[in-house]
């Protein structure tokens, strides 16, 4: 199966370029009833949205990112306690209502996508930004395995060997009962600058 001709569907993302694409783009409607249920619950709950960016045709990423929410609803205080990991920042907040936890979680803002040395070989071509956002998706064990792969030097490149494989393994060949809830997309066809 052509990449272009996966079953994934595409929606809006919008990309910046400055050294490196940054991305932008919103998944409010992640949270059905049955995750707002969970959201509710007392019990924590982990939402990890994952970001790749491919050479048109490739099966092999450039460059990925990471956002992961760890989400406990404080029943006594009525608030909701996010740790909110990149792979450049840790931090805690509290939000009073769902709104706030889809602006913490689900509301990705201008988030560089990699380093510009990733992209240089990409300059005049064409790529898309795939993404990956799941409910409770892995044990702890492997979330520690991306982060210590996403702390590797900045530079190194991705290569066949990479921790998350191919791109039809990601988004159209995984079961999806690893997770609660898995929802997929891609970006159209973006033209690096030159």
């Amino acid at each position: 199966m052509a990449l272009g001709q996966a079953n994934v569907p595409i929606r809006p993302i919008h990309i910046g370029w400055h050294s490196a694409p940054t991305l932008s783009f919103g998944v409010r409607d992640f949270v059905d009833p049955a995750v707002l249920k969970k959201l509710q619950s007392g019990l924590p709950q982990t939402v990890v949205t994952r970001m790749y960016a491919y050479d048109e045709g490739a099966r092999d990423p450039l460059a990925l990112g990471v956002l992961s929410c760890r989400i406990v609803y404080d029943l006594w205080d009525g608030v909701y306690r996010i740790e909110r990991q990149t792979e450049n920042s840790d931090r805690t907040v509290s939000v009073r209502n769902v709104e706030g936890v889809v602006q913490q979680c689900l509301a990705v803002q201008n988030v560089q996508l990699g380093e510009a040395a990733q992209f240089v070989r990409q300059r005049g071509r064409y790529v898309y930004f795939g993404v990956v956002v799941e409910l409770n998706p892995l044990s702890p064990d492997t979330i520690q395995r991306i982060r210590r792969w996403l702390a590797r030097p900045s530079g190194s490149e991705l290569n066949g060997n990479a921790f998350f494989g191919s791109f039809v393994s990601i988004f159209v060949g995984r079961k999806l009962g690893a997770a609660d809830k898995t929802l997929s997309f891609r970006s159209e066809l973006f033209a690096v600058p030159p």
